[in-house]
């Protein structure tokens, strides 16, 4: 049974690694898993996303318009929920030079067995002011 450390680690690596680049972030994902991404009805970058296939949809979306870097400041965990606090740049492709920071905070549902640990549920605490215009 994973331990408070190794949900910790788990969600710290996911973060600061597979999101950037280094692995593939779907694998961690249960197949039900849920993403809800708060802000305006207008853009379709937030929402609620169920499922391996729409959370793809939603990375895909993300990464048409800028690229991202992460960096975890602080976890917080009990039981199989963890809560990252962290520090998020965002640059938009078409304008390079132009970079949003943005300090967020994620709410993660896991579930575990002996040897795995997947994602079931996501739901992000950002600053949508400073979300929506860097993807506007």
């Amino acid at each position: 049974m994973a331990q408070i450390e190794d949900k910790k680690q788990f969600i710290k690596n996911w973060i600061e690694k597979k999101l950037q680049g280094q692995g593939n972030p779907l694998e961690d994902l249960d197949s039900d898993v849920k993403f809800v991404i708060p802000g305006s009805e207008d853009n379709p970058i937030f929402g609620t996303f169920s499922g391996i296939e729409e959370v793809q949809k939603f990375f895909g979306l993300l990464q048409e318009k800028v690229t991202q870097t992460f960096k975890v400041i602080d976890c917080i965990a009990e039981d199989n929920q963890v809560m990252a606090l962290i520090e998020e740049t965002l640059t938009r492709k078409d304008e390079p030079s132009k970079h949003y920071l943005n300090h967020t905070a994620w709410l993660f549902r896991l579930k575990h067995d002996r040897t795995t640990i997947k994602i079931v549920y996501v739901y992000t605490y950002d600053d949508t002011l400073v979300t929506s215009e860097a993807l506007a």
